[in-house]
């Protein structure tokens, strides 16, 4: 429970961000499909980490993973 939830939630504000800046749309577009896209994966996420039995594991997977989406973010020029 203390992985899944601030885990989900970081993985979900990142995975927003990152597809916002990425999507070739307009800024309006953007920022919806981001917000929308987060509302989906933070559920997602919360459930699969309940699923893995490892605690070294998921909390590996889930900062692999917010790495990857913040390097994405920075990338594309955001800047927090």
């Amino acid at each position: 429970m203390l992985v899944a939830l601030p885990g989900g939630y970081g993985l979900a504000s990142l995975g927003g961000v990152a597809l916002g800046l990425w999507l070739p749309l307009s800024r309006a577009d953007r920022a919806m499909a981001g917000t929308l896209s987060g509302l989906l994966l933070w559920p997602i996420v919360f459930i699969a980490a309940f699923g893995i039995s490892s605690l070294r594991r998921l909390m590996l997977g889930v900062g692999a993973c917010m790495g990857v989406l913040a390097l994405m973010a920075f990338a594309a020029g955001w800047r927090p």
